[in-house]
């Protein structure tokens, strides 16, 4: 597929905008992308690796403790989607699916971001406030990670970075 804005290059980014319910999809390459301001990430989430992890993960699971074990967490509490829906979509019902189906997720998000939690780009039209929440959890997380390994000076240097951040910056 090519891009739909230079009619050249291979459509590597695909943007879905969704406005007053109606649904919108861009194809682009990369400068293209670049060039109208989106933020493309330098390394694509590889979904289809990570849905066969899932599959591997949950067969394991399954061949481990048995279908009743596993017959359990089978659809998420509160909007019914099951993880075969999961596994064929390759995306989650709600928020709640997260907390329902983590056992299963949590392994494949580990071995994908390297971290329990997502730590994506901020967007460029960020607010000051976020831009410096997000700034201060990544100042915090290199300061345990530097007391853990010992690194005292780095410690020091990163926790005057965290206590210059203003009061209206740093999260509560």
């Amino acid at each position: 597929m090519l891009c739909e804005n230079c009619q050249q290059n291979p459509a590597t980014v695909h943007v879905t905008q969704i406005v007053d319910g109606k649904v919108a999809k861009f194809h682009l390459c990369e400068t293209c992308a670049q060039l109208k301001g989106l933020d493309v990430p330098e390394q694509a989430l590889d979904l289809g690796n990570m849905l066969e992890t899932l599959k591997e993960q949950l067969n394991q699971l399954q061949t481990a403790s048995g279908p009743a074990t596993l017959e359990r967490a089978v659809t998420c509490p509160v909007c019914g989607t099951t993880r075969t829906e999961i596994l064929k979509t390759g995306r989650m019902g709600c928020d709640h699916c997260y907390e329902a189906f983590t056992a299963e997720m949590l392994p494949v998000v580990m071995s994908l971001q390297h971290a329990e939690q997502h730590m994506g780009k901020v967007p460029q039209r960020s607010s000051k406030r976020m831009k410096a929440s997000v700034e201060w959890v990544r100042l915090r997380r290199e300061l345990e990670q530097a007391v853990a390994g010992e690194n005292y000076e780095q410690a020091a240097h990163l926790r005057d970075q965290i206590k210059a951040l203003t009061p209206v910056e740093a999260p509560t």
